[in-house]
């Protein structure tokens, strides 16, 4: 069945001015946290180089960290109106793994993986990440009851989650443990969460009677 292409319905100029804002910030704060490195830089540093005030900063953010994971949010609101559009009666596992296929096209990956680097190092930004993943994970419980319906417990809709969440996380910290390349990119990272995704699905099949990487379907 074809996919339904996702439209988002126009702004207006108002709340087009409030995204592109949060934007700004949200850039200048990670183009900061590359040039030297989180936790070395402050909120009036952020906001100079977005060119808004501190004021403005913090009608937006509660700190830098926040706008260093906002990344994650605009990643799953993407996500979320993607899984909308897919053939409701597929298999869940395969429309959640079709959705970040998707996803990914429209939103590379690259920029996750060097924050979650980033955080190794920094217990204010893992913080804001785990607060992100714990928002993340009510999201979908949401997203997948609204497709499911009633018949679905709200332990059966936590359990995936959780595994799907843990199975990503999984796939990050493999990435990031990997000896860095020239070609350390986004497309490697969401190769090992596809290839994760792709053994929760399967039901993890004995590694010993093959390759524990699947090679993901989409």
């Amino acid at each position: 069945m074809p996919r339904t292409p996702v439209r988002s319905e126009p702004l207006g100029r108002r709340e087009q001015n409030k995204m592109d804002t949060r934007r700004a910030i949200a850039d200048a704060a990670f183009d900061l946290a590359r040039t030297v490195g989180p936790g070395a830089f402050t909120v009036d540093q952020i906001a100079e180089r977005a060119g808004v005030s501190r004021r403005t900063f913090f009608n937006y953010f509660h700190s830098a960290e926040e706008a260093l994971t906002v990344r994650t949010d605009s990643f799953l609101e993407l996500a979320i109106q993607v899984f909308a559009t897919l053939p409701p009666d597929e298999p869940l596992f395969d429309s959640m793994i079709s959705c970040f296929t998707e996803t990914t096209r429209m939103e590379g990956l690259a920029q996750h993986g060097e924050l979650f680097r980033m955080a190794e190092g920094n217990p204010d930004l893992l913080r804001a990440q785990l607060h992100s993943w714990e928002r993340a994970e009510g999201r979908i419980v949401d997203a997948l009851r609204g497709r499911l319906g009633s018949g679905a417990s709200t332990l059966y809709l936590t359990a995936i989650v959780g595994c799907v969440l843990s199975c990503t996380k999984a796939a990050l910290r493999d990435w990031a443990a990997a000896p860095q390349s020239g070609d350390h990119s986004g497309a490697e990272l969401e190769s090992r969460i596809l290839a994760a995704l792709s053994m929760l699905r399967d039901g993890f099949p004995d590694p010993a009677a093959g390759s524990d990487l699947p090679t993901p379907t989409s």
